[in-house]
């Protein structure tokens, strides 16, 4: 005698929370049906046997059949056939749950528990994406600066991003700490922008960006000045740094002075990336809007202070209050630049900011710099396509020693850890 050959079971139509099933037959005599009962475990409701047949029935429905078969009686099944059968199959003979909203976005879905497994992970994300938009930045900033003052585009960029901290600053006035912190990396940061700001004046914004990565060799040695020997990898990188620059200053324009000041804006930043993960670790999470809202204000000031200096000692923005008129005022409000500044102002400077000193809570310093060793390859990017700035196969050349000498730098040239014994002391 042959045995009966096997039959699919494919659905044929889901109404309501039942999914209907039948053999693949042309005149179906099994019929099933599932549906989820009160405690939202889907079970086998009914199992309906209109004749016989030669196939076999599914593994997982005969042994839920072996386990014993009751007939029942039911108020909700009133209408079933005589011939059919209610059974109770176990969860797990019906497969992995349907996918849900719940079951992807919940708390213990995979991949928010592979993406986010840690805070480092999620600080790591969080440097990148403010890495864009500082890289961002440059070309904006290089952009607005061929229509109007660099002094006052900057002073009202940062005079905006300050005020959004009021609240924040007079709730902390009280925290000596968190005042003199956020003082100090104001001080360094205001450097840096003042900097890169006259640099862009004369420079291009490729090559400014791959020079702005300079910071991220300034804080491995200055790290390695306090205390920390520096490696012999350290040296190699400096070099390869410096050889890629010389390649680089030999394509598209030539040297200028703003090359040296975006240098300098380097060195500044990168000492405000070794203060800042220094004092994020010794600031409550509560003052952090507070502590970046001191270092804005110091900034928006020493921004202003340059505007109003530079125009009093003959700076390129004459300042002569008293020639000021209402059609003055209007003509300057309507041309100037607002899109811009708020971009560079709110995001790339007060929210960047803030996401920084959040994030070097649980990111050191070296580990930043090789983030923000990203910066010239998305700011030369940005320049390509934004103000089609283009350089020769030199320059691309030096571009990427510069790139290469910083990540060998802060991979392998990064200061020894210090032994058990000293950890201790």
């Amino acid at each position: 005698m042959a045995s009966p050959s096997p039959c699919n079971w494919p659905v044929i139509r889901t109404v309501d929370s039942a999914i209907y099933f039948s053999s693949s037959l042309p005149n179906p005599s099994i019929f099933l049906s599932f549906r989820a009962g009160s405690s939202k475990r889907p079970c086998l409701t009914t199992f309906s046997l209109n004749g016989s047949s030669s196939c076999i029935t599914p593994p997982h429905i005969s042994s839920a059949a072996n386990q014993g078969l009751k007939k029942t009686v039911d108020s909700d099944h009133s209408t079933l056939q005589p011939n059919t059968l209610l059974v109770e199959s176990d969860t797990r003979s019906l497969g992995r749950p349907a996918l849900t909203f719940k079951s992807f976005f919940g708390r213990r879905s995979s991949w928010r528990r592979t993406l986010f497994a840690s805070k480092r992970i999620r600080s790591v994300i969080l440097l990148n994406v403010i890495t864009i938009v500082y890289a961002s930045n440059i070309p904006v900033v290089k952009e607005v600066e061929a229509i109007i003052d660099p002094a006052a585009f900057t002073a009202m960029r940062f005079t905006m991003s300050a005020i959004l901290f009021i609240p924040l600053v007079l709730r902390a006035r009280g925290d000596v700490g968190t005042r003199n912190a956020g003082i100090e990396l104001g001080f360094w940061v205001s450097l840096g922008y003042l900097m890169q700001a006259l640099g862009l004046v004369t420079s291009d914004s490729g090559r400014a960006s791959f020079l702005s990565m300079f910071s991220v060799i300034v804080v491995p040695l200055l790290d390695s000045m306090l205390g920390a020997k520096v490696p012999a990898r350290t040296w190699f990188g400096a070099l390869m740094s410096i050889l890629g620059v010389a390649m680089l200053e030999s394509s598209g324009s030539p040297p200028s002075v703003g090359d040296l000041l975006n240098f300098l804006s380097a060195v500044f930043f990168g000492v405000h990336t070794l203060r800042t993960e220094h004092i994020s670790r010794n600031t409550k999470k509560e003052n952090f809007l507070a502590l970046i809202g001191y270092e804005v204000f110091i900034v928006a000031l020493s921004s202003t202070l340059w505007y109003v200096l530079g125009g009093c000692f003959g700076g390129i923005q004459e300042f002569r209050p008293s020639s000021w008129t209402w059609a003055m005022l209007w003509n300057w409000m309507v041309t100037f630049p607002w899109i811009p500044a708020v971009y560079t102002g709110v995001f790339s400077t007060g929210l960047c900011l803030w996401v920084e000193v959040a994030a070097m809570r649980d990111i050191s310093a070296t580990e930043t710099a090789i983030i923000y060793g990203l910066e010239p390859v998305w700011g030369a990017g940005f320049a390509w396509f934004l103000l089609g700035e283009r350089w020769g196969s030199a320059g691309w050349i030096g571009a990427a020693l510069v790139l290469g000498g910083s990540l060998t730098v802060q991979m392998f040239g990064s200061s020894p850890k210090k032994s058990s014994d000293e950890e201790t002391k």
